[in-house]
């Protein structure tokens, strides 16, 4: 009988250590579909405690939407084998396969399920499409010729690859077109990029920047003067941007500079596709495509009076916002590598950039986007003294980085200062750890207090282990 004891008390013990360290995720339901035993991933993907699982039946956690559909309880309904995609409330997706076990009479005792994640792999899959998609982009453009060095096209997060598929719908079709973003993001590229993949790419791509020319001479400029129009005029005239456009594209950069009265002449151009120049009496056809581009909101200058209304409309047929690069820091690498390249080859340099400067690139918030940080880079590579670019190279150069989570700080709470401090510290062992268990054990608190402050912070558990 001892013996029987010890035998089953190993086996026991063999079958916990098993389901505490396997991959995949194991419950185990009685007939009622009650979990007596579930191993340790179970609760990452659930969202909620291991002990709010076992002794709680398949009915009550699917009532309280802690999984969607209950793998258990079909099962226990059909009798047989099932297999199907379960949603749980922390927001994973499982593939999981429930199993009966039936004593001799042909009765279910025993419901066990096993789980796979599969949300990383979906992610991973969405992931490869949008690449795929924007590889075809790319491809295209090298069929027709275009250069793909310019930095437009860099960019792997899901914000920019949105922009790319805007821009190659937007492309093909004559239809006004906003670009909004900051100062530095690459507006004019952007705008010469969609001329470049439309059919009227041969033709033309006229730039004026409003801000930059003076306001009694913008107009005269943009459509263009009869001869004899004013004193100091020509006497054959002169064509403005609107006739040398022709059938391409006119880019109005900084539109939101733009002097009012000329505000209205422009209103008539978009309408009715004509205009008519300084001192002449006929109109002339206008057939190119406008692109206008701000660096300010030009909702907030419609309410302040400075920008008409209806002419804003007008131009936002197609709005396109360029995110600035804090807010797709998984890019600046990319930007960072393709800067290094050019700067290298323009100096006949092979300086390289460590993994830690790197890093430290990117939590910078580079408040002049995509421009500044080309102007660092080739600053680093001309200037500094090392082959690789480290940290010590950074710090040494550009002081404001050093400095700016204190700059990030002022103004603020000391309870917001924590909580940045809080979300930063848990997202660094989830990192490491992967799992909710072992960042409780790492941080010395109970597994459900990390799980709800990553529900707080909306940080996701992205693998196990």
């Amino acid at each position: 009988m001892d013996q029987d004891y010890q035998y089953y008390k190993e086996s026991y013990q063999e079958h916990m250590a098993i389901m505490g360290v396997v991959y995949d995720q194991i419950t185990i339901a009685d007939k009622d579909g009650i979990f007596i035993r579930i191993s340790d991933s179970c609760a990452d993907n659930f969202g909620i405690p291991k002990e709010k699982i076992i002794g709680h039946s398949c009915y009550e956690l699917e009532k309280k939407g802690v999984l969607s559909s209950s793998v258990t309880s079909a099962v226990l309904r059909t009798k047989r084998e099932m297999t199907m995609i379960q949603e749980t409330k922390a927001g994973r997706r499982l593939m999981v396969t429930g199993k009966p076990l039936l004593d001799e009479n042909g009765k279910i005792y025993r419901v066990i399920n096993i789980s796979h994640d599969v949300t990383l792999e979906e992610e991973l899959q969405r992931r490869l499409r949008e690449t795929e998609d924007l590889l075809g982009l790319i491809k295209e453009q090298i069929q027709q010729g275009q250069s793909t060095d310019n930095f437009v096209l860099l960019g792997c997060g899901r914000t920019m690859q949105s922009v790319f598929k805007m821009i190659k719908a937007v492309s093909l079709i004559n239809i006004t077109i906003l670009l909004e973003g900051e100062t530095g993001v690459g507006k004019s590229l952007y705008a010469r990029y969609i001329h470049n993949l439309s059919p009227q790419k041969e033709q033309p791509f006229i730039q004026i920047n409003c801000g930059a020319v003076p306001a009694d001479l913008i107009e005269s400029e943009l459509f263009g003067y009869a001869p004899g129009a004013f004193t100091g005029a020509s006497s054959k005239g002169k064509e403005g941007l609107l006739a040398a456009a022709k059938k391409g594209t006119l880019f109005l950069d900084e539109i939101s500079e733009m002097p009012l009265n000329l505000q209205v002449k422009l209103l008539h151009v978009l309408q009715e596709k004509k205009y008519l120049r300084v001192g002449d009496t006929i109109e002339r056809p206008f057939q190119a495509r406008v692109i206008a581009a701000s660096n300010r909101d030009l909702k907030q200058l419609v309410k302040a009076g400075t920008f008409r209304e209806d002419l804003y409309y007008r131009l936002n047929v197609v709005p396109i916002t360029i995110p600035p690069l804090r807010e797709r820091k998984e890019d600046i690498p990319l930007f960072a590598t393709h800067f290094l390249q050019i700067t290298n080859n323009k100096y006949n340099l092979h300086k390289k950039i460590s993994e830690q400067a790197m890093k430290q690139l990117q939590q910078y918030s580079w408040p002049g986007n995509v421009r500044e940080l080309e102007n660092t880079i080739e600053r680093l590579v001309v200037i500094g003294g090392k082959e690789i670019i480290d940290p010590e190279e950074l710090n040494t150069f550009l002081p404001d980085m050093v400095c700016e989570h204190t700059k990030e700080c002022e103004g603020e709470s000391l309870k917001d200062i924590l909580e940045k401090v809080e979300r930063e510290v848990l997202q660094k062992v989830l990192n490491e750890q992967k799992t909710t268990r072992k960042v409780a054990e790492v941080l010395k608190i109970d597994q459900s207090t990390v799980v709800k402050k990553l529900k707080k912070y909306h940080i996701q558990v992205k693998d196990k282990q």
